[in-house]
């Protein structure tokens, strides 16, 4: 029987921790110039961007509705004690994008006011939120906020927060001069006047408001620091602040749920992270932003709601992160007010002689090894994820991010020639995106590795083919660490803790080949086409085993929705299964397979015996056969992902094989579909001719979610 156990959740444990209202943080990669026509994604004219942030007058959108936003990106500060941040202009820019660019979110240009660095001011923030955004707002206006930047805390004067702390946003001129970081309470202010005039607000937050410290050497940058010297200093001193009145009558701030008021219904919270994780940047891309623009950037078959967008986000947020994001709100509403977008966010075939050349959004992903599906150009809608109806499958060998060439690797037999102008749909993302970089502690630290356990590491590495292909040592900013202490390798992640220790070389090399494994399969998004949905068709949830051990007999179950945005929380010593069920919506019947992604590396299929479980719609699953039980032990308050796949009879993928090595999958009789992610996985997508085949890949479709172990007792 095995025991699983949780990635760290610091997910606040009271619903109404401080967030934003709204929607998404949407994002893309930074928009160079160089990209040729049609596909041009200028970067945003500052004079343009004035223009339109000093507009009178509101444009509706084609459909009659109204829509605004106010964008604000802050990289570069005044004070020098706030470290600057490459990433959210570039943030900002890609927004802008996306919500009025083509193939966007029909956001007329002269609605939306961009403010970057030296123009997102403290004073300009205030002016044009009531100026552009609160006085022109009418009744059923769809308005947008999006902030990336630094985030920070305040000492709280008025008792309305239960940890004595006020969030705060950190503008370009934030502690210079006298100028303080805008907090909670002011914001709340202006978004109560704004929902006044309408209650269709979304806010996006990439920033955070609490953190823990990441190893120096590290790849990421945090939005977020610490608050003001001078208040840390009087706090110590004093012991004067932070205390919640409790002989006062409670104030009407009392219902604030953190950046928002419970009395603000209506308004979608989607932010980068929750308390006690810090929301990253990854070379100049915020992470949660970079999942928001994968999410909101595809075409689906009916209208994407907040929470589908929700369920979708975590996943991949998780695949490149350990920060966890926050959903809070109506998240029943549609995105924006339901914009009726027939085409994604995709790229287009330039050129197919000499070279197959291709450019388009800077999508995140996208790089040398990235694979894409071709599809015909007058396709539409969700036509463009059914892999049934692509022309070939290309991998791209040499990028810029916003062009590329790429070569055929895969194509039906008898298909049509690609032809320019046809669209290229991501389906894998690239090798860099799937190479774990790992570094070696430096010998003359504590913990450091010696030059002879440091070679013991890299003849292991080089004798696993397939970790050669997932693992990268690097001299510093790796994402993962090797120390040694007590006669043990230990293996950290990104946040400084620890996943795991061994004791010979070979088990720390097959252990991050796992942990590299596990970002590429939480990246992985179905192609449902018409038939299926992501997070949706397929329904998940943790139940109670039948069994339980005395030591769980007095605590307490609280049973989790199916596919819930929120982690399942699981008391100690409780045994557990996973439940799946079909939805009845579905016109056909699926086989389903699942895994467990721990995060100590390990990774469990279900079934047990790797085969799969053959499910017709409105037909459920609780597995539960040997080895297929889990039992909740220590850590508490770990984070675990649970994957379910389903796949069409005529196209199934054992899918607990492909976490096992090459050697072991080979014998393996491989589907369109399976064939294709085992050589993603090996990395042999580099034949010289392309591979004709005469089986089709069929749509197929995956679900997820999350589990925290937690200690009644606590």
């Amino acid at each position: 029987m095995h025991t699983a156990n949780s990635f760290t959740n610091q997910y606040p444990s009271v619903i109404g921790r401080k967030l934003l209202s709204a929607a998404l943080v949407l994002l893309a990669l930074c928009l160079l110039p160089g990209i040729q026509p049609p596909l041009a994604h200028a970067t945003i004219n500052s004079t343009a961007l004035a223009k339109a942030c000093s507009a009178k007058n509101v444009v509706p959108s084609k459909d009659g509705i109204r829509r605004l936003a106010l964008i604000i990106g802050v990289g570069q500060y005044k004070s020098e004690k706030i470290p600057d941040l490459p990433g959210p202009p570039q943030d900002a820019q890609r927004i802008y994008q996306l919500l009025t660019g083509a193939n966007g979110y029909d956001f007329p240009k002269e609605n939306v006011c961009v403010l970057v660095d030296e123009a997102a001011t403290t004073a300009n923030f205030k002016q044009y939120f009531s100026s552009f955004l609160i006085e022109r707002a009418q009744p059923n206006d769809e308005v947008v906020f999006y902030y990336a930047g630094h985030g920070s805390q305040t000492r709280d004067h008025n008792g309305d927060e239960p940890d004595g702390m006020d969030e705060t946003f950190v503008f370009h001129d934030a502690r210079n001069n006298g100028i303080k970081d805008f907090t909670d309470d002011e914001f709340d202010e202006l978004l109560t006047r704004l929902h006044q005039k309408t209650n269709h607000i979304t806010v996006f937050l990439d920033s955070c408001n609490s953190g823990t410290a990441l190893r120096g050497d590290t790849e990421f940058l945090s939005r977020y620091i610490p608050p003001p010297e001078t208040e840390v200093e009087a706090e110590t001193e004093a012991n004067t602040i932070i205390k919640r009145s409790t002989d006062t009558k409670p104030t009407a701030d009392d219902q604030k749920t953190g950046w928002i008021s419970k009395s603000l219904p209506g308004i979608v919270v989607f932010t980068a992270a929750g308390d006690g994780t810090v929301a990253l940047e990854k070379n100049s891309r915020g992470i949660f932003t970079d999942a928001i623009l994968t999410t909101f950037g595809q075409v689906n078959a009916s209208q994407l709601t907040y929470a589908q967008a929700a369920r979708q986000i975590r996943p991949l947020v998780k695949a490149e992160s350990y920060q966890i994001p926050y959903f809070q709100g109506d998240l029943q509403r549609t995105v924006f007010a339901g914009v009726n977008r027939k085409l994604p966010l995709a790229w287009e075939v330039i050129e197919t002689a000499p070279q197959l050349k291709l450019g388009g959004f800077p999508l995140p992903g996208v790089d040398t090894g990235a694979e894409f599906r071709v599809y015909d150009g007058f396709l539409k809608g969700a036509d463009l994820q059914d892999p049934t109806k692509a022309k070939a499958v290309i991998i791209v060998e040499e990028s810029t991010r916003l062009n590329a060439t790429a070569r055929i690797i895969s194509k039906p037999v008898d298909t049509e020639p690609i032809r320019p102008g046809d669209l290229a749909i991501l389906s894998r993302p690239s090798d860099a995106q799937k190479m774990l970089k790992v570094t070696l502690r430096p010998h003359a630290e504590p913990g450091g590795i010696t030059t002879e356990k440091a070679n013991l590491i890299r003849t292991s590495l080089d004798q696993n083919q397939d970790a050669k292909n997932m693992i990268q040592l690097v001299e510093n900013n790796g994402f993962f660490e090797i120390s040694y202490d007590n006669d043990q390798y230990v293996v950290s992640g990104p946040e400084n803790r620890v996943r795991n220790r061994f004791t010979n070389a070979d088990s720390v090399i097959e252990n991050l080949r796992l942990h590299a494994l596990q970002r590429m399969l939480s990246s992985l998004r179905g192609e449902g086409g018409n038939l299926f949905a992501d997070q949706d068709t397929l329904k998940v949830q943790l139940v109670p085993a039948d069994k339980q051990d005395q030591c769980a007999q007095n605590t307490n179950w609280r049973q989790a929705p199916p596919n819930a945005i929120t982690a399942q929380e699981i008391p100690l010593c409780y045994r557990w299964n996973v439940k799946v069920k079909l939805s009845e919506k579905s016109p056909v019947r699926l086989l389903v397979g699942g895994l467990i992604l721990s995060t100590d590396g390990s990774i469990f299929g279900l079934p047990a015996d790797g085969t799969a479980i053959p499910l017709g719609p409105g037909e459920e699953v609780v597995f539960a056969a040997k080895g297929e039980t889990f039992v909740a032990s220590e850590p508490v308050n770990i984070e675990d992902q649970v994957v379910v796949f389903g796949t069409q009879e005529t196209n199934p993928v054992p899918w607990s094989r492909l976490t096992q090595s090459a050697v072991h999958r080979a014998g393996d009789i491989k589907s369109g579909l399976y064939r294709i992610l085992d050589q993603y996985l090996k990395g042999t997508r580099g034949v010289a001719q392309p591979v004709e085949t005469d089986d089709t890949d069929t749509a197929w479709t995956r679900s997820s979610i999350t589990m925290r172990v937690i200690d009644p007792d606590l």
